[in-house]
């Protein structure tokens, strides 16, 4: 007969060995779901690199000039509102605002997903643009608002179309869906401008910027 004495060591022994084994499984399950959440933000981390290094260069530097000029019209047309008399152009102005902002966000929703940063401020030389319109007397400021988005709407229109053909499906999804928004912008700033120019005649005649005729459509 085994004594009491060592029968309660044994009972001991048996716990011990118990304990670490419970000890062991559960930082075997600790170290496996940690292992899985890192698996999981590495994947996602690598995604969104193998996103942007598939973009092509002139998908790339779309986002870039897009996000710029979207952001260059927001601030214009803000600034418009202070500054113009007009009816049409502070209702254009306001359009351009409208606009323009609802693209600009969807624009860094497709980047950010793409992990590509896009500006966040105007660059230097848009900046320079801004501040000499803001020194612009209010007589000439409509004028040189309307000629400025008739040449920019031109150039983004230019822009977007290079974009409707992109492999990348979100930015030619974007870029088609947006061209239809800017010909209308491209269409009502033709139209502005050119009432504006029959109601102020100015002496320097065909001095004057030239509408571009092949962005009527």
């Amino acid at each position: 007969m085994i004594p009491i004495k060592n029968l309660a060591l044994m009972g001991c022994v048996l716990l011990s060995v118990a304990a670490c084994n419970q000890s062991r499984t559960d930082k075997t399950e600790g170290t496996t779901t940690l292992s899985a959440d890192t698996a999981i933000t590495t994947e996602s981390k690598d995604q969104v690199k193998n996103d942007s290094s598939s973009l092509q260069p002139a998908e790339t530097a779309f986002i870039q000039q897009a996000a710029i000029g979207g952001l260059m019209e927001v601030e214009m047309g803000n600034l418009t509102t202070q500054k113009t008399k007009s009816d049409k152009v502070l209702n254009f102005a306001k359009r351009m605002i409208k606009d323009h902002n609802a693209a600009n966000k969807e624009l860094q929703q497709i980047a950010q997903s793409l992990g590509v940063k896009v500006p966040e401020a105007l660059p230097s030389a848009e900046q320079s643009h801004l501040a000499a319109m803001r020194q612009s007397q209010a007589n000439e400021y409509d004028q040189s608002y309307m000629d400025m988005m008739v040449q920019d709407h031109a150039k983004t229109i230019d822009l977007f179309n290079g974009a409707s053909t992109f492999k990348n499906d979100q930015l030619r999804s974007f870029a088609l869906k947006t061209l239809p928004v800017l010909q209308e912008h491209n269409k009502m700033a033709i139209g502005i401008d050119s009432v504006i120019k029959v109601k102020k005649p100015d002496s320097r005649g065909d001095d004057l910027p030239n509408v571009d005729k092949k962005h009527k459509n």
